[in-house]
């Protein structure tokens, strides 16, 4: 029952997207409308490891199971479709927007903590000039290249460190193997 009703959602979701996206070209305005859908946090765990896609964790905790969402970015006049796999968060999304209609800077509330991404849909090769961070609960991740430091209990002060280029499951703890990258990411 779970599954259906959850399987429905997304059959009604993709549904309302369709309608959307047809009345854009019904308008002819399709092409130069940008489209930025994702999913909040995580898979769900009652859901089994396909919801998110076998990584460590899921919804409502701080391992890439619980991160890592689909995002699709449509905009037919600016856009070549392809698959990217740059580092991005809900947080890129005003940055990128408030670029895109040249909201000045004097507009904008600092700090921010995303990045705008109008530069990587043009050139992949791009590095995030950011770090990404996330806060649960008690619940710390910082993502920064290829590496994330996290904590499952911030109070208790017990950091985890992995490679995620390397290992994107989490299986390997790097903070005693890799003291430097710990402290320097510990200091952020």
């Amino acid at each position: 029952q779970n599954h259906q009703n959850h399987y429905g959602e997304l059959v009604a979701m993709d549904r309302s997207l369709g309608t959307l996206r047809q009345g854009l070209r019904n308008l002819e305005i399709a092409d130069n409308t940008l489209v930025w859908f994702c999913s909040d946090n995580g898979g769900l765990a009652q859901f089994g490891p396909e919801t998110f896609a076998g990584l460590r964790g899921h919804k409502g905790n701080v391992y890439e199971g619980g991160l890592r969402v689909p995002a699709i970015i449509e905009w037919p006049a600016q856009i070549e479709p392809r698959v990217s796999k740059f580092p991005a968060c809900t947080m890129d999304i005003f940055p990128t927007i408030s670029q895109i209609v040249q909201l000045d800077q004097t507009e904008m509330l600092m700090p921010q903590d995303g990045v705008s991404l109008l530069d990587m849909l043009d050139n992949e090769t791009l590095s995030r000039s950011k770090p990404i961070g996330f806060h649960y609960q008690k619940q710390l991740a910082l993502i920064e290249g290829d590496w994330k430091l996290l904590t499952t209990d911030a109070p208790a002060g017990q950091f985890e460190l992995y490679n995620l280029a390397n290992d994107p499951n989490e299986t390997q703890n790097l903070s005693e193997s890799q003291p430097e990258q710990f402290q320097r990411m510990q200091r952020c």
